[in-house]
């Protein structure tokens, strides 16, 4: 009789296979039917156009391996634990969320759209864990409840959206995804989940095979419909890997496990409230994004990742062994605390976060103090000169008819990020008069690098006075833009002509 080892030796090789084998014809065809990610020289940076949507094959490999263990299961009594009820929400949900993902890389979907959508589909997971509520942390079993369904869902949908938004590097979210696969599996066993475990195993198979075709320079990318389900399969494995002797279920495992995906994300979402952004605006301001600019070989972005994402997922796997949460709790914020001391990642967001706490303070208690302060002013990413362009500005704009004043800078190709804002409250003691808000878009080739947005008093006879200050603080701008983008040094890859159009709207 096969023993467990052995089991699991073959799974790992035959899902490996078997994605490797079948990306092949896949790429071929999504060239043929236009899944296809092609660079634009604005945010998509790669040189060729690249098939998208390579996600599916792992789904389908994965759908195969999980229906063999189920049907197979009296067979091989290491996947007994397999019952199909236990399997029937990722047989439900997962073609769902696969079909969504493919339908974004084909059409775009809208971000809130996208959002309701996994809800949706985690909502359906969570229903069938009637028998999870209970959690474990630190030899303490906390009941939540009916708090559990909204926590669990939250922690789907972020496992969801943390895989999709490493996959903006070639291999970064198989090889992220493979070692948190690996550690998923060896909690499951050592919490005696054998079926869960070679599951992981088949995932982190997959993920294996598919970096092949994944790898620097990339082939085929995952595509929405691969890093979400791949986000939906770790976030419920995880789940049920974790659950011990007792049915509670430890949180500090899978918090360290995906500790950098979360943490990613999370930094991401900052960035953009931060700017004032939507959460569902893209930028170039990943740890993948940042490492690539400190790295010479995306090969080392990948290395510096796995030595980033290993000692959480190890410090996982033994607190799961000698039962003690310290052990993840205290790895991972080491990793985190690492990661920001070096400016890996996550440290100018809290800065702007601390900032923004500081100068709202600052505006209620010390309103001269803000006003001699500049507003506020932060550079999101890179170094260009926008800290001087905001320091000209509020010296056109701080004696005049000037209400509200705002800047916002995003540049992808050049890994800019500038965000400011100015609210004059020296004026609010003014007898209230109707305001004029103008918006004045900086575009390149049509795509928006900048938009600059004032708002001013509308006083008698001012209407004049007032276009000749947007005048001369949108020409600040443009000269600034031009100037920075008129020679691209260290872009000369780049093709795109630095042309700035100024449009008053």
């Amino acid at each position: 009789m096969m023993t467990f080892e052995t089991v699991a030796i073959w799974i790992f090789v035959v899902t490996l296979c078997a994605t490797a084998l079948i990306v092949f014809p896949f790429r071929r065809l999504a060239m043929r039917i236009g899944m296809v990610d092609h660079p634009d020289s604005f945010r998509k940076l790669q040189k060729m156009p690249v098939s998208v949507g390579g996600g599916a094959v792992i789904f389908l490999v994965m759908i195969a391996l999980i229906t063999t263990l189920v049907l197979c299961r009296e067979q091989v009594e290491f996947t007994l634990g397999l019952s199909p009820k236990l399997l029937l929400p990722i047989l439900v949900v997962s073609p769902f969320v696969v079909m969504v993902g493919l339908f974004d890389d084909i059409r775009g979907l809208n971000g809130k759209v996208k959002l309701l959508l996994q809800i949706i589909a985690a909502s359906v997971v969570v229903g069938f864990a009637k028998d999870y509520s209970l959690i474990t942390c630190f030899g303490r079993d906390l009941d939540l409840n009916h708090l559990f369904y909204p926590l669990a869902v939250f922690w789907i949908i972020g496992m969801i959206n943390a895989i999709n938004l490493l996959d903006g590097g070639d291999g970064v979210a198989a090889t992220v995804g493979f070692f948190m696969s690996l550690a998923t599996a060896c909690i499951a066993y050592l919490n005696e989940h054998m079926g869960i475990s070679l599951v992981a195993l088949g995932l982190a198979g997959c993920l294996s095979g598919f970096f092949l075709h994944n790898r620097p320079r990339a082939k085929v990318y995952l595509g929405d419909a691969g890093s979400m389900f791949i986000g939906l399969m770790l976030a419920t494995l995880l789940l049920r890997a974790c659950v011990e002797p007792g049915r509670t279920i430890s949180i500090s495992g899978p918090l360290a496990i995906a500790l950098i995906p979360l943490a990613d994300a999370l930094f991401a979402v900052m960035r953009r409230v931060n700017a004032k952004r939507t959460i569902f605006a893209t930028d170039r301001g990943h740890i993948h994004h940042l490492l690539s600019l400190k790295m010479s070989s995306p090969y080392r972005v990948l290395l510096v990742l796995m030595l980033l994402v290993l000692p959480g997922c190890i410090a996982a796997v033994a607190g799961t062994y000698y039962r003690n949460d310290l052990i993840p709790v205290a790895v991972s914020c080491a990793v985190l605390g690492v990661a920001l001391v070096t400016d890996l990642f996550g440290r100018r967001e809290l800065f702007t976060a601390f900032g923004r706490i500081k100068a709202r303070l600052r505006k209620s208690f010390h309103p001269k103090k803000y006003m001699r302060k500049n507003g506020e002013a932060y550079h999101l990413q890179g170094n260009g000169p926008w800290k001087s362009l905001w320091n000209e500005l509020m010296t056109v704009l701080r004696d005049k008819p000037c209400r509200y004043l705002k800047l916002d800078i995003s540049i992808p190709f050049k890994n800019e990020e500038f965000f400011g804002e100015w609210e004059n409250i020296g004026r609010k003691s003014f007898p209230v008069l109707p305001t004029l808000d103008c918006r004045i878009p900086f575009l390149i080739e049509g795509r928006r690098v900048g938009t600059l947005r004032i708002t001013f008093e509308m006083e008698i006879g001012s209407l004049h006075r007032n276009q000749g200050v947007l005048l001369e603080a949108a020409t600040l701008c443009e000269k600034h833009l031009v100037k920075f983008l008129g020679s691209p040094a260290g872009s000369s890859s780049h093709t795109l002509p630095y042309l700035v159009r100024r449009k008053v709207a």
